[in-house]
């Protein structure tokens, strides 16, 4: 098992000390999830986790909420717990299963022995018979039919039994597959969270890599979704989030990889994309996302225009795919210091 935490007593006593200090100067409640954030912040055992956060304090919109979102987001997934309640419910089923299997295969074992005696008994019938006249021989012949017929009952009430334990067994399967996928959904967007992503990355760049192609990352932000937030409230903020996932989902191809990567970014991976159409995919999505008109329920206007700001970089075969993002999302800050709502490529730092 891996250990998550290992400091010793003296260790862990100072990084209490800092963590309540932190909490302090943060202004959080004191609790269980917001300790165990700032607890992964101030050890730097989570880079990713550590990131968002210095950016939410240097943009001023760290909070509870904040603190939770990145709890569920880089510590335990939302779909953690469903995850697993549901795979111990799989698990009684499967148990269920094997125990009617069990039961018939003994059921139909002991039959099968008791039919064996039966024909046994007729076979010494026959041999130690002094004479065998008509009488015997029909008796004979009207018991072994009746241990036959037992038999191919038998042997047809296992093969049923088999046949639908086979077919509850791959509707565990396809249960069990469906949890899995729903672990790597953001529930909220529905791309793949980073979770999924992490997974989905390494089978996607391994296929690609095969054939010696480029894939480009794009790395996007929502430019101002604090204001969003702070202005109309989070369920705007929320609906933002969704409708830039629909245009993502909506302007790139089935093999391309979506991912809401934490807050307001998201990575998109083309695969053998070079960089030139990445850039053309990239204005794509900025363009549309420009168009997105949202309503605010208190007054019935819109909210004005959402925008994104964009970094793109290559992939290239043998490279560390966490150092393409890093490249993506630098380039994304330098459109946003550029002015926002633009597209830059990494090699033009």
């Amino acid at each position: 098992m891996v250990v998550r935490y290992a400091e010793n007593k003296e260790e862990s006593a100072e990084i209490l000390r800092l963590v309540l200090q932190k909490m302090s100067e943060w202004r959080l409640s004191f609790t269980p999830i917001h300790y165990t954030v700032v607890y992964e912040y101030v050890t730097n055992i989570n880079p990713g986790l550590r990131k968002v956060l210095d950016d939410l304090v240097a943009a001023g919109s760290l909070d509870d909420k904040r603190i939770e979102e990145a709890y569920y987001g880089f510590i335990v997934p939302e779909q953690t717990l469903p995850v697993l309640e549901q795979r111990g419910l799989l698990t009684q089923e499967t148990l269920e299963i094997l125990n009617r299997m069990s039961e018939s295969a003994n059921t139909t074992m002991q039959n099968t022995q008791k039919a064996r005696y039966g024909i046994l008994s007729q076979h010494n019938a026959l041999r130690t018979a002094e004479a065998v006249d008509s009488s015997l021989l029909q008796s004979v012949i009207s018991k072994l039919a009746g241990e036959t017929k037992k038999l191919l009952e038998t042997s047809e009430t296992l093969e049923n039994q088999l046949r639908d334990s086979r077919k509850e067994i791959e509707s565990l399967r396809n249960e069990l597959q469906a949890a899995a996928q729903a672990s790597a959904l953001d529930p909220l967007t529905g791309v793949i969270n980073r979770r999924g992503f992490e997974k989905q990355i390494s089978v996607c760049l391994e296929t690609h890599e095969k054939k010696g192609s480029d894939c480009s990352f794009l790395f996007l932000d929502i430019d101002h979704f604090k204001r969003i937030n702070d202005e109309y409230g989070h369920v705007v903020g929320d609906r933002v989030l969704q409708a830039v996932a629909q245009v993502l989902r909506a302007k790139t191809r089935g093999e391309d990889v979506v991912a809401r990567y934490g807050g307001e970014e998201f990575v998109v991976i083309l695969p053998a994309t070079p960089i030139d159409k990445a850039h053309i995919v990239a204005e794509n999505i900025r363009q549309n996302v420009e168009r997105i008109a949202l309503l605010n329920a208190k007054d019935n206007k819109t909210i004005g225009v959402v925008t994104v700001s964009i970094g793109i970089d290559v992939h290239k075969p043998g490279q560390n795919w966490r150092q393409t993002v890093e490249r993506a999302d630098k380039a994304m800050y330098q459109s946003k210091q550029n002015g926002r709502n633009r597209t830059t490529t990494y090699f033009q730092l």
